[in-house]
């Protein structure tokens, strides 16, 4: 069911006996050397829903019948048939200098086509768009040609497209605003023109998801209709005779003409590295590496607080702490960053986060961190230790929770034993809540946030009834391997309680018909958090109430 032989130095094409595992589900030949095209007969694998061969030197076009995977294109596809466990953890290499992502179980891949940094040509066949059930899909870095298919925009449960790094021409459809799953997305260095899309997702992409193509408009910096999109057409001054305007465009066109060899050059470099012995470096890899001794000196600047318990941290100490943030490290990940755990000097532990993305929305997400938990002082929340500007990074350093996350023990562990009982997902659950409404009281939010939306209480109380949710039914917030109807929880709770069926929604494992009463509380609870209309949301101190109670009535019947 599952294949994973990534940068193990295999050469030649890819084998044909692959097409006799009927029941293969994963597959990775990523980081290798093989060559030739990607075989047709792929399309006829029926269970296969993660294709990743990126890391090659794969030729061709992409295989018309890649896009007739049964999985993929099934409207009701089930996570039923993606449950095969390997009983040991599942590697996924995304660059050649760490040890992978970790999967305990095939179904928590996330349904995906990578076939990045290959050199296949042609065209994007409009049948991509036949891929329902598909979460990522990763053409960069090849030499993909013509249009981008409108038809994308029917992959109603895309998260990530990345066509970067091709000779894709023409606009961005506007249809992609449709995507409304779509949290990564790039056609950086492309020849794309037209306007940007500014609905749906758009308005959260950072600019340089857009880079690289002159054409393209929309852009603060490159507003369309603007003086900025005319540079190129020659303007002649009053009185100017033909002779002078010819001369004057004459020199433009060679200036442009200049400019373009050089970009062309640089292309043409970059491409040449491919014939090297090591592909290149992915993003995250690039990233990762440590930057000069003077560099990293002279653009730093590290603050501990008071109550730090590593006082003479430095930011070479920070940087080893992490291996250079190796992916090994990853402990975590949020809105504009992912976390790291770090062994200090002093034989502690701590646990980093690296902001990243749009400059702006990072440098606001660092400032309101700061400004809020610097003054943050309860036995709920984790303590912010310090921070650092380190180049363009901006990090934070918290105290490391030993036990690990909560997602963790829901979700990934596979131990049957260590399934969290009922009470315990209760202390969990006043626990948090406690830390938010501290959190609301104490602290106020930035005003770009109610400007912008990004953040607000209600939006906060919103959040915490999805934890909720998490808690009673042990399912995530988003299923991976389920269908649109039904891999949304909320939707899918508000549904089964339309159909009376409440006693469905709970955890089986915490299931009893002696605490009936305290978990339809925490439902009830959960979904008023979850209204549709803010306004009529509790506050977070009324939710605190609600739990407490609970806990009273959970703890008279031990």
């Amino acid at each position: 069911m599952v294949l994973g032989l990534g940068n193990c130095g295999l050469k030649g094409n890819i084998p044909v006996w692959l097409s006799s595992c009927r029941k293969l589900q994963v597959l990775d030949l990523s980081w290798n050397h093989l060559d030739g095209s990607i075989p047709s007969w792929i399309g006829s694998m029926e269970n296969l829903f993660y294709l990743d061969f990126s890391n090659n030197s794969l030729t061709g076009e992409i295989p018309r019948n890649l896009t007739e995977l049964k999985i993929l294109v099934s409207t009701n596809c089930s996570s039923s048939s993606l449950t095969s466990y390997a009983g040991i953890p599942l590697f996924v290499k995304r660059n050649k200098s760490s040890n992978g992502l970790q999967y305990n179980q095939a179904s928590s891949f996330p349904p995906s086509i990578l076939l990045s940094n290959n050199m296949i040509n042609g065209t994007i066949p409009p049948e991509v768009g036949r891929w329902k059930q598909l979460h990522v899909l990763d053409l960069s870095r090849n030499n993909i040609s013509g249009t981008i298919p409108s038809s994308i925009s029917e992959m109603e449960n895309l998260e990530s497209l990345d066509l970067s790094s091709n000779d894709l021409i023409g606009s961005i459809p506007k249809s992609f605003e449709k995507l409304t799953f779509l949290s990564k997305f790039s056609v950086a260095y492309n020849r794309l023109q037209g306007a940007i899309p500014n609905g749906g997702q758009f308005y959260s992409f950072p600019a340089s998801s857009f880079e690289g193509n002159i054409g393209l408009c929309g852009e603060i910096d490159s507003p369309c209709n603007s003086s900025a999109n005319n540079m190129l057409k020659p303007v002649l001054p009053p009185g100017s005779n033909s002779k002078f305007g010819r001369s004057s465009i004459i020199a433009m066109t060679l200036s442009v003409g200049i400019g373009i060899s050089l970009l062309l050059a640089a292309v043409l470099f970059r491409m040449s590295r491919r014939d090297d012995e090591d592909p290149v470096d992915d993003l995250d890899e690039e990233l990762s590496r440590p930057r000069r001794l003077s560099e990293a000196l002279g653009s730093s600047k590290l603050v501990l607080f008071q109550n730090a318990y590593c006082k003479d941290l430095t930011v070479a100490d920070l940087l080893k702490s992490t291996n250079n943030f190796n992916q090994a490290n990853i402990i975590g990940c949020g809105g504009f960053g992912l976390v790291y755990k770090a062994s200090l000097p002093n034989s502690t532990k701590a646990a980093i986060k690296r902001l990243s993305g749009d400059c702006g929305q990072m440098e606001r997400e660092f400032q309101a961190e700061v400004e809020a938990l610097s003054r943050a002082q309860h036995k709920n929340l984790v303590s912010l230790q310090g921070y650092c500007r380190h180049g363009s990074d901006r990090l934070l350093i918290y105290s490391y929770m030993e036990n690990g996350s909560l997602d963790y023990w829901l979700h990934e562990s596979l131990d049957k034993s260590s399934i969290l009982k009922w009470d315990v997902r209760l202390k969990i659950a006043q626990g948090a809540s406690r830390g938010l409404a501290y959190l609301h009281k104490v602290c106020y939010i930035p005003p770009e946030y109610s400007q912008t939306l990004m953040a607000t209480c209600r939006g906060d109380v919103y959040s915490f009834g999805v934890v909720l949710l998490e808690l009673l039914t042990g399912r995530r917030p988003v299923e991976v391997c389920k269908g649109k109807n039904c891999r949304d929880l909320v939707s899918w709770v508000f549904q089964m309680k339309s159909e009376k069926r409440e006693a469905e929604i709970i955890d089986s494992s915490i299931w009893d018909k002696g605490r009936e009463k305290q978990l339809l509380e925490m439902l009830e609870i959960a979904c008023k958090c979850l209204d549709h209309d803010p306004r009529r949301r509790p506050y977070i101190e009324e939710v605190v109430s609600y739990l407490d109670g609970i806990g009273v009535e959970a703890a008279g019947q031990q």
